[in-house]
């Protein structure tokens, strides 16, 4: 095939592209509201049909039921997660959108498809999603979601460490298990051995991990293993003599990347303190912030300047900024709805 040829191709399938990576955006949207609307009509239907059970086991019944339908939701919320990765093949692109248009009738199902190997890169670039996303929602509402410059654009930070380095992880204070869980994914991340090290005494960090209860420690730890890339998960504590010892443990070293954990349900003073304020005076590099998806203003995060490289585990992709952002804005409206129709039944009553 000659360039001239292959070009004409690209042209004709970059609108193709296009429009099936729309479509395939819009089905994992509508599939989450979808999911939310069905676990309310089940809740409510089945709560109302027991009625006359003894109270105890309604409520058991109860507990059994949100149990189910929040393990749904968080299956959900993994499998878009792993959709909105950058790095993630989409195969079924064509698929998605032959669903939406509604020509699979008749198709033969044992025709070879005549494309399966679209990736993000090769379809829509990520500026044009966002602009695409930025025009189904008035500006007004990206502002009030917390995003007056629009979604974030681009491919989220990058893991890098060579055999030898520290990587720092800081969790909030009385937070140590998002440390230790940003940490293990890090270390997935990594095409190197790693070894992922707790700093500090067990009651202000616990787990089963590695321990470094002092600088000299830790030196010991990179001393026995000269060929692994070290994670240390540090509780950015607010009891002085636990902050003092993580400070003289993170001052005694260098790292390849600071990583700090954000809640992102925290209002924008306390994320920027979270972010900024480190033991040790260290600078923060990324942010893994966690619980974007409660968020009421997912974009107060990017308040900080500092980049955001992960969001509840998942690559900080644009794609993934749109369905937080989608979601943020359809709680938005319900609750201004809901705000409205409170007095006119008030006058009512």
């Amino acid at each position: 095939m000659t360039s001239e040829s292959a070009n004409a191709v690209s042209a004709t399938e970059s609108p193709k592209l296009h429009e099936a990576s729309q479509n395939l955006d819009k089905l994992l949207r509508d599939t989450r509201r979808r999911l939310y609307a069905a676990a309310a009509a089940a809740d409510y239907e089945m709560l109302g049909e027991v009625q006359s059970l003894p109270d105890s086991e309604i409520e058991a019944m109860e507990r059994r039921l949100r149990g189910g339908l929040r393990s749904a939701e968080l299956d959900h919320r993994r499998a878009v997660a792993r959709l909105a990765s950058a790095d993630t093949p989409l195969p079924f692109a064509d698929a998605a959108n032959e669903f939406v248009t509604n020509t699979l009738k008749g198709r033969d199902i044992t025709d070879p498809p005549a494309r399966t190997q679209y990736t993000r890169g090769a379809g829509v670039d990520e500026q044009t999603r966002s602009d695409v996303f930025s025009k189904t929602m008035s500006q007004r509402g990206l502002s009030e979601l917390g995003f007056p410059k629009g979604l974030p654009v681009g491919d989220p930070p990058r893991i890098t460490a060579n055999a030898g380095e520290i990587i720092l992880v800081v969790a909030e204070n009385g937070r140590p298990e998002d440390g230790i869980d940003v940490a293990t994914r890090l270390a997935a991340r990594l095409n190197a051995p790693s070894e992922i090290v707790l700093a500090g005494a067990r009651t202000v960090n616990p787990g089963s991990q590695t321990r470094a209860r002092s600088a000299e420690e830790l030196q010991e730890i990179r001393d026995k293993n000269p060929n692994a890339v070290i994670i240390l998960s540090v509780v950015n504590s607010s009891v002085a003599s636990h902050q003092r010892n993580a400070a003289r443990i993170v001052s005694s070293t260098d790292f390849a990347q600071t990583w700090v954990v954000v809640d992102a349900r925290n209002d924008a003073a306390h994320i920027t303190r979270a972010a900024t304020t480190l033991p040790g005076e260290v600078n923060p590099d990324i942010i893994a912030v966690t619980h974007l998806w409660e968020a009421r203003r997912p974009g107060v995060v990017l308040e900080t300047g500092v980049p955001i490289g992960l969001i509840d585990g998942a690559p900080a992709s644009t794609s993934l900024w749109a369905l937080i952002a989608d979601d943020a804005y359809v709680r938005l409206i319900s609750r201004q709805m809901n705000a409205s129709e409170k007095p006119e039944s008030a006058s009512k009553e």
